[in-house]
């Protein structure tokens, strides 16, 4: 009997699909490619990514990176240039820091979400994301997008059985809290998949290899959910995994802004060149 895998793609804004895009892209020309994987899971970037690969889109996305340096991946996309991360991380401690559990806490981070005004409607905010979205419907290899319900803190992971609009979950999983609109599906309203976790790796439980693309190193513990650590633990008492996280190379690239244009060029190259550095080892994990 062949053995299942899986893939696991990590949240980390526009930065963390170039480089997301340009490591794949890179394997793909070494001749690895992730897409055979039995089930993909995508968080926030990595939903973005995760269509991309399961429509084999990987090279047209990394064309279009690459050849957009001075333009917005999407032409509806409307960068928060004034974002605050030491305020935003103040925003996520705080709501850690209530107690009363997981849920709990992503529910706070929910009703920041709901409270916010931010600079872009939803509808505009789903349309700069469906363009990333190769086609409207879902692909037909298992693919899941995770999710959380902003009114109660429920985790949520959308897949094809779940019949909904793929490129709705796809951007409700990109949703960081305060910066861009919660989105409603079927009445529900939802944010970002990272707030549970970075990456959610745990979804791919059950599979014998697992390939793990995070954006950066979690924390052991997190007020919100499984970190990738613990994770990682877990998946491995009943199979192997394959961390590739972003190197020191890629962390320059991203800067102190992910959800910036601007990054993406250097983003893309920095998961090229992890790529290559990392080809031998990806493709013993993968085929052996």
């Amino acid at each position: 009997m062949s053995e299942s895998r899986a893939v696991v793609l990590g949240g980390g804004g526009v930065a963390g699909i170039a480089w997301e895009i340009g490591l794949l892209g890179e394997l793909l020309d070494q001749g690895i490619d992730l897409n055979e994987a039995d089930l993909v899971v995508g968080t926030s970037a990595g939903s973005v990514v995760g269509a991309a690969l399961r429509f084999g889109q990987v090279p047209a996305a990394m064309a279009a990176q690459m050849g957009a340096a001075d333009r917005a991946a999407s032409p509806d996309y409307r960068e928060p240039d004034t974002f605050d991360g030491e305020r935003f991380m103040n925003l996520i401690g705080a709501a850690g820091a209530g107690g009363g559990g997981e849920k709990a806490a992503r529910a706070r981070l929910g009703r920041l979400a709901l409270a916010a005004d931010p600079s872009l409607s939803e509808d505009a905010w789903v349309g700069s994301i469906r363009s990333l979205v190769p086609y409207p419907v879902w692909p037909e290899r298992a693919f899941s997008v995770t999710t959380v319900d902003a009114e109660d803190g429920s985790f949520r992971v959308f897949d094809a059985a779940a019949g909904v609009d793929l490129a709705l979950a796809v951007t409700a999983s990109c949703t960081v809290p305060t910066v861009w609109p919660p989105v409603h599906i079927n009445g529900r309203a939802y944010i970002d998949g990272g707030m549970r976790s970075g990456t959610n790796a745990d979804v791919a439980q059950g599979h014998d290899k697992v390939v793990v693309i995070s954006c950066g190193i979690e924390a052991p513990q997190s007020p919100f959910g499984p970190t990738l650590p613990q994770a990682v633990k877990t998946l491995k008492k009943n199979g192997r995994v394959l961390l590739i996280e972003a190197d020191a190379n890629a962390l320059q690239a991203f800067g102190t802004n992910m959800l910036l244009d601007s990054t993406r060029g250097p983003s893309l190259e920095a998961g090229r060149r992890q790529a290559k550095e990392m080809a031998d080892a990806v493709r013993r994990f993968w085929e052996e």
